[in-house]
């Protein structure tokens, strides 16, 4: 819908407020901000829990041709990579192992240069972790010791990562037209207009009147009894902020 707009009085969430002063006359008192909240889609906030909480793990035991265990899937932000080979793991002839992520080889992510080399006699018993942020696609990794060539795998990176989603609320405008009087009162019929915008689109926009229910704008609304009135209005984006 196309709306005319009054950039002065763009608000988030507000009111107008109407004094009829006489059976035939409307005063415009003004524009009042009012409250407006704006929180993460729970299937967000769902999303940037899992990535920060992500912890991906392998495990090497006494064989040179397979890791014991390792991941096969993760999700696009943050993770915590964890490589051991200890007595715990099934490592029990000491042997060192690497776990070292592809950088070369074309059709695999490059960005994350990893190489952990471990062993259940050294520094850390053989348990090693490293932080480290994941793209979508697909990488490749394997064993860098000599003879251990077979132990390789790859691991595919899905989502978005942490990003958060839309967590503003829609800008929204008003304005009051109608015939004045010498006084600045509306004569007749004080006509309010709402306009909304928002980067992720405008799902709806809705007014009440004098405190009644939240009804959908689709027209100027009119308002021509006598009295005090006020006009409360909201609008909510497709990613459910109001």
């Amino acid at each position: 819908m196309s709306h005319r707009t009054s950039p002065a009085r763009r608000r988030r969430g507000a009111a107008v407020r109407l004094a009829i002063s006489s059976v035939a006359a409307i005063t415009a008192v003004g524009l009042v901000p009012g409250t407006a909240s704006a929180e993460v889609a729970p299937q967000t906030q769902e999303a940037a829990q899992t990535a920060a909480e992500q912890v991906l793990t392998w495990t090497a035991g006494d064989s040179m041709t397979e890791y014991t265990s390792a991941p096969t899937e993760a999700t696009a932000g943050p993770a915590t990579i964890v490589f051991e080979t200890s007595l715990a793991t099934g490592n029990t002839f000491g042997m060192a192992h690497t776990l070292t992520f592809d950088t070369s080889t074309p059709g695999y992510n490059h960005d994350v240069d990893l190489n952990i080399v471990a062993s259940p006699f050294d520094a850390n018993g053989g348990r090693h972790e490293v932080e480290v942020t994941l793209s979508p696609g697909t990488y490749r990794y394997f064993c860098a010791i000599p003879g251990h060539g077979m132990m390789v795998g790859e691991f595919t990176v899905t989502g978005g990562g942490t990003e958060p989603g839309d967590t503003t609320a829609p800008e929204v405008s008003a304005q009051v037209t109608g015939e004045q009087d010498a006084d600045g009162n509306y004569v007749g019929t004080a006509s309010v207009t709402l306009d909304a915008t928002d980067d992720s689109g405008v799902e709806s926009v809705e007014y009440s009147l004098d405190g009644g229910a939240w009804t959908p704008y689709t027209q100027p609304v009119a308002v021509t009894a006598p009295g005090a009135h006020t006009l409360r209005y909201r609008a909510t984006d497709t990613a459910g902020n109001t």
